[in-house]
């Protein structure tokens, strides 16, 4: 592994050789976490495009520029690499703002050299991708080094209500920085009262709204609340970050309703933390006739001891379980399904009447349309925007969205 992360540092430095006298004149605007990343990211980019701004956006489901998608960014790839960042840049170097989903592996692999942020986000940190990072400790000191590319008077956005990373982060970084917080259930300079369906009221010091909103969830106000604090320091204005909100797009594989009849709803969900919080929101749409029937899996030669977390996170607020294929590269499927199975509650989960394992993501996706009946919510996670499920070293063409319709239509004939 440190031979590995040696080669993508020096591989990195190599790479921005050919932009080392690119002057870049826009804002740079940061967002890193473990859950909410992208959401974010894309609220940000929304409020400064109805401000007038020219801003460019550079996420997990690809760069974008005035609205138009410009490139994808690769496969399951949050923040590319050092020549690829760099070439988006120099398109968009006399830009207002770029706004960029910073993962903790560009962090330490130094993807990001030769940046300066102006403002960073902090989304949460959660338990994620501790085969790389080995511990959550270490997975956090990654998203702190990120302060390494913050101008002097730079900002940082916390979130108060995820308390572990807040409590790791904060000493470290007070001194240092300009500091807003955010939080729904603790004290911030950016709180959420007052909150009913798609309404909520801003308690700040700074500045008082009430927002009706099109995001589902109370992880998405959180979201917002991260996105309005990150500019408020710009001066944007009321008027821009209300019209995004109440009229937000849909964001590939986030909380994206695909069918309402039968309601499925696809989401990129792949943490114990995400599976939690979009099956907490999903719980409370029910009526009491409703089911939610879940389908997700974890990926291979990742981090293994994330599986029982998301086991207990699907247990927890489904009524059937579909283990299934996500992403498992080389490994044996049974090697991850028993995995994801140890956080399982067997009284509640029997084998073969609400709980299934099927090798096949298709088959397991039919599976849940056949188990489907009037009033049920499907939710299938994991696989989110992506295009693709990676299987024995191929990339296999696949997409939960097209393949879902395609057997609902088929259904329906």
């Amino acid at each position: 592994m440190i031979i590995k992360r040696i080669y993508h540092i020096v591989r990195s430095r190599i790479e921005i050789l050919p932009f080392i006298f690119v002057k870049f004149n826009f804002k740079l605007i940061g967002v890193t976490g473990t859950d909410g990343k992208t959401t974010t990211s894309t609220l940000i980019y929304n409020m400064l495009r109805n401000d007038g701004k020219k801003v460019a956006l550079i996420t997990t489901l690809g760069a974008f520029v005035d609205g138009k998608k410009l490139t994808d960014t690769g496969l399951h790839i949050t923040t590319p690499s050092a020549f690829t960042l760099h070439k988006i840049l120099t398109k968009v170097k006399n830009y207002d703002f770029v706004v960029l989903e910073t993962s903790s592996h560009a962090i330490d692999q130094r993807r990001i050299v030769g940046l300066l942020y102006d403002t960073i986000v902090y989304t949460n940190i959660t338990h994620e991708h501790l085969d790389y990072h080995k511990t959550w400790e270490r997975y956090a000191s990654t998203k702190l080094s990120l302060q390494k590319y913050l101008r002097k008077q730079g900002y940082v956005i916390l979130n108060v209500d995820d308390k572990k990373s807040f409590d790791f982060l904060y000493p470290k970084i007070k001194k240092d920085f300009n500091i807003f917080t955010y939080g729904i259930y603790n004290e911030a300079d950016f709180r959420a009262v007052n909150i009913a369906k798609n309404l909520f009221d801003i308690k700040s010091k700074y500045l008082s709204l009430s927002v009706v909103s099109d995001l589902i969830g109370e992880y998405n106000i959180s979201n917002s609340l991260a996105a309005i604090a990150a500019l408020y320091s710009f001066d944007i204005s009321i008027k821009s970050i209300l019209k995004t909100l109440e009229h937000f797009p849909s964001i590939d594989g986030r909380f994206d309703i695909i069918s309402k009849d039968p309601f499925v709803i696809v989401d990129f969900a792949h943490t114990p933390n995400a599976i939690k919080n979009i099956l907490d929101t999903i719980d409370r749409m029910k009526t009491n006739q409703s089911r939610v029937i879940t389908v997700f899996g974890a990926p291979g030669r990742r981090d293994h001891t994330k599986r029982p977390l998301m086991g207990k996170s699907a247990s927890d607020y489904s009524d059937i379980i579909i283990i299934t294929s996500d992403d498992p590269r080389d490994e044996n499927l049974e090697n991850i399904f028993s995995d994801i199975s140890k956080g399982i509650d067997r009284k509640k989960f029997r084998k073969d009447i609400n709980f299934f394992r099927i090798d096949d993501r298709y088959e397991a996706i039919k599976k849940a349309l056949n188990l489907y009946r009037k009033d049920d919510i499907i939710a299938l996670l994991g696989k989110g925007h992506e295009k693709s499920n990676a299987i024995l070293g191929k990339e296999i063409p696949w997409s939960d969205k097209d393949k879902t319709l395609k057997l609902i239509k088929k259904r329906k004939s």
